[in-house]
């Protein structure tokens, strides 16, 4: 399969959601009001979102583009920061009218996790990368050649609620599966 670049970006256009999105959540608890349940139920909205985006979207109808990150995992690949923080100034609007600011703001928690996390988990060198082992081996699973599992990068939650979870061996961690067929 050739490799899209149509989802390869700019250094900034892949870094700006790590200031958009801490300042979009800023301005949501500053409109208010605070409800810590609805941060807590944003989060796992996001999860949710996260995991059905992940399967449903890059995995069935971008395919050929999002391919092109599993095979060069640590370049600016994806969907540009900018275009991602003007849909989330454009939700905030309903979010502040109908009261669910805070659902917002759990919602924009549950991204930053998601883009921090996954930015680290192709970076060896950071100090967080040592912290998420079990994520990291989730993840790289996830990475190998046909293995359509493991489509949670900030959880497995959704992964074991619908079935699509695998667990990583020890010795099949970092390994393409079609290396053992060879053999």
């Amino acid at each position: 399969m050739a490799l899209s670049k149509r989802w390869q970006l700019s250094a900034f256009e892949y870094h700006v959601d790590f200031i958009t999105v801490p300042a979009l959540f800023a301005l949501a608890i500053w409109l208010g009001p605070i409800s810590i349940w609805q941060i807590v139920a944003g989060a796992l909205l996001w999860s949710l979102m996260e995991y059905g985006i992940h399967r449903f979207l890059f995995h069935k109808y971008f395919r050929r583009d999002h391919w092109a990150h599993h095979v060069n995992p640590s370049e600016y690949i994806g969907i540009s920061g900018l275009q991602v923080a003007l849909a989330y100034l454009v939700a905030l609007l309903p979010a502040y009218w109908l009261g669910l600011t805070s659902l917002y703001a759990g919602v924009l928690i549950g991204y930053m996790a998601y883009i921090t996390i996954h930015y680290v988990m192709h970076r060896p060198q950071s100090w967080l990368y040592r912290c998420i082992g079990m994520l990291i081996k989730n993840h790289d699973m996830h990475h190998q050649k046909g293995i359509e599992k493991n489509f949670g990068v900030t959880s497995p939650l959704w992964d074991w609620i619908f079935f699509s979870y695998a667990a990583p061996s020890s010795a099949s961690a970092g390994k393409n599966p079609a290396d053992d067929k060879q053999k």
